[in-house]
């Protein structure tokens, strides 16, 4: 049976994260993601936001195609849909995405979700032995030599080259994700009495609530976006922009994307002689973890300066050092090394 049709209020449209949740839901449900509207907004991110609205927009499209229901959605349904993204090369990761973006429309809109049955868990736990390793491929890190490497190679007398010095040193030092890079303002950045920085990150995706987190900047890495700021001639606002070809006068008038930070790592990264095939937007807060870990700093420290929750992902960046300080290792390195 299809589901009654259903007109969302026109003044609704204007909360587009929430909007697209509306097509094809019954209507009780409707009203309770028009109440909620404003709510989500403010709750959380827009990063957030986005994400679900691409999620969805994934899962209605299917939808459509094949004649379900998205909401409540079905297990045959969630199946299918898991099947196709498989197909199409999704790794488990954003497969695991797209159903927990599932159950959090279904809980919005007090509909029972499908992934709290057990037939749902059987059947997603049955896929993944079946068509997916658990393990996603690791992004390569740059660490404090590969920064130092970048930074050699750049021409200080060119914006885009300044910029991106700036970018890479303050990625590393803050082991901000490229989607807090994006955001930090010169209103934001100071100055200590030794020559080292600050920078205040208002709110990021580990904090939604705002409470903001302040970061360390080296007097060379603050020298780098000051250097920066002078060449673009930028006194407020965003601190990394875009530097098109133009001389226009707002030539810097718009900040980076979090495709750019990715991006541009990958451009430097090959400029300065490193394979760039492993490199992401991640590269530097994993180079940071692996040098910090290299230096015996512990493991809730290195969880504090890269704001994790869990050690879950400082164990998985230590795996490949973790194996050369191994019983086997230590044994070989002995006998290639005996003591006088």
């Amino acid at each position: 049976m299809n589901p009654p049709e259903v007109r969302p209020d026109p003044a609704f449209n204007r909360h587009g994260a929430v909007a697209e949740l509306l097509a094809q839901t019954p209507s009780g449900a409707v009203d309770r993601l028009q109440a909620m509207a404003d709510d989500l907004k403010i709750a959380y991110a827009p990063n957030t936001l986005k994400s679900w609205r691409a999620d969805w927009r994934v899962w209605t499209e299917f939808c459509t195609r094949e004649g379900h229901a998205p909401l409540p959605a079905t297990v045959p349904a969630l199946r299918a849909f898991v099947l196709e993204r498989i197909a199409a090369g999704r790794k488990r990761a954003t497969i695991d995405h797209y159903l927990a973006t599932l159950t959090v429309v279904h809980r919005l809109a007090e509909l029972p979700s499908p992934m709290d049955s057990m037939e749902a868990r059987l059947m997603w736990r049955g896929l993944r032995r079946e068509h997916l390793s658990a393990r996603q491929r690791q992004a390569r890190g740059l660490t404090m030599d590969d920064i130092d490497r970048i930074i050699a190679v750049l021409d200080r007398a060119k914006p885009r080259d300044v910029r991106d010095a700036a970018l890479v040193s303050t990625a590393f030092e803050t082991m901000f994700r490229r989607s807090e890079l994006i955001v930090l303002r010169i209103e934001d950045l100071s100055e200590e009495a030794d020559g080292s920085g600050r920078i205040f990150l208002p709110n990021s995706k580990t904090d939604q609530e705002g409470s903001g987190f302040l970061q360390y900047l080296s007097p060379e890495t603050l020298a780098l976006i000051r250097d920066w700021l002078a060449i673009a001639g930028l006194v407020e606002g965003p601190i990394f922009r875009s530097v098109p070809k133009s001389n226009k006068a707002d030539r810097y008038a718009h900040p980076l994307s979090d495709r750019d930070v990715a991006r541009i790592f990958k451009e430097r990264a090959l400029q300065a002689g490193i394979d760039p095939t492993l490199v992401s937007g991640h590269s530097t807060r994993v180079g940071a973890a692996q040098d910090l870990i290299a230096a015996n700093f512990s493991g809730a420290e290195i969880m504090r300066q890269g704001r994790w929750k869990t050690e879950r992902m400082v164990i998985r960046y230590s795996e490949s050092l973790q194996a050369g300080r191994g019983a086997m290792a230590r044994l070989k390195k002995s006998r290639r090394n005996p003591p006088e």
